[in-house]
């Protein structure tokens, strides 16, 4: 499955690249080499209409494209496994697409203004696309991104390491496919040579997730553990236990980190063991209700996993290096979103 999505949306991907590519050699040969004269927008040959357009335009086009990449690339969560080097040449190609439009919006050609009512209307349906698309997408970027402040959040360290990708992440149902598991995550790792998975994806033991050591994000007292379940097949969701192999730890101040999906039989703590920030509690897996390895974790009110009158909070990791959708960059209590890359 993830094996053929990369494949498909990373070659679309590539081909919307190639697309705006030929977008603007034609529009840099129509403005250079075939000389096309373009009138300032506030030159007193262009009318009140074309003035108002040009500046809804202007007002628009940056608009729009933050929004159709927020919304490609993080609330969209197919597009998670689209290889990194495709999305970040998309981004920077579109942007140069748009950097360019917006400048031109701020002229007007010739032929626009000499021209006739077929050349109006699609000029005019470009505008009215331009708009639907800023106004459609860009209110999801503060939807998307909003997230509860530090004062507000636990504070956890790492249990991972390496780097990781943030499947389901984030506060808003945008980008946070857990209903009654508010602000969980799923993460899954990344390898060496930038993807999730190695060989034929047939296995469980092909994803790089599989088998990765989970370490405790605080110092803290193991209140329940459930070891048992298979978690070598893939596809194999058991609904009976959700969870599957799974820790529970209480971190102080009625607060307890959950951790799901581990591998049968690779829990090494007890319940009523202490443990210390960064103790090896066991290794990531497939059991429960799960299509493949991953780490699920969220945080609680209550030290075991009975669901009924479970309330789950916002979170936040002290010290993290994360990149959303093109740099790196060090963050100091940072929340995750989906599609975010990360690692201690």
């Amino acid at each position: 499955m993830f094996k053929q999505f990369e494949l498909i949306l990373t070659t679309a991907c590539l081909a919307l690249t190639v697309v705006f590519i030929i977008l603007i050699m034609i529009r840099v040969r129509s403005i250079f080499l075939m000389k096309a004269r373009r009138v300032p927008l506030w030159h007193e040959r262009v009318n009140i209409v074309n003035k108002i357009v040009k500046v809804i335009t202007a007002i628009s086009l940056p608009l729009m494209t933050m929004g159709i990449i927020n919304f490609i690339f993080i609330v969209s969560i197919p597009s998670v496994v689209i290889r990194v080097y495709a999305k970040t040449l998309f981004i920077i190609i579109f942007g140069i697409w748009a950097l360019l439009e917006f400048m031109l919006s701020l002229s007007i050609s010739e032929k626009l203004l000499k021209g006739g009512i077929f050349r109006r209307i699609l000029y005019f349906l470009a505008v009215i696309i331009c708009i639907a698309g800023a106004v459609r997408c860009f209110p999801l970027i503060p939807q998307s991104w909003a997230y509860p402040s530090e004062d507000d959040c636990v504070i956890l360290d790492l249990p991972v390491r390496g780097v990781w990708l943030a499947g389901q992440a984030g506060a808003s149902v945008l980008t946070n496919g857990h209903i009654s598991n508010r602000y969980a995550i799923d993460i899954l790792k990344f390898g060496p040579d930038g993807r999730l998975f190695k060989g034929k994806e047939e296995s469980v033991a092909d994803f790089y997730s599989y088998g990765e050591e989970i370490h405790a994000p605080a110092d803290g007292r193991i209140t329940e553990v459930q070891d048992g379940i298979p978690s070598d097949l893939m596809g194999n969701m058991d609904k009976d236990h959700p969870g599957g192999n799974y820790i529970i730890m209480d971190i102080g101040q009625e607060k307890y980190v959950y951790f799901g999906h581990l591998i049968n039989g690779s829990i090494t703590v007890e319940e009523g063991q202490s443990v210390t920030a960064g103790t090896v509690l066991g290794r990531v897996g497939n059991s429960g209700y799960s299509t493949h390895p991953h780490l699920h974790m969220h945080v609680q009110n209550k030290p075991v996993s009975d669901p009924d009158g479970r309330i789950t909070y916002p979170f936040r990791f002290a010290k993290i290096r994360r990149n959303r959708l093109m740099f790196w960059q060090e963050v100091k209590n940072g929340a995750l979103l989906r599609g975010d890359r990360f690692s201690d």
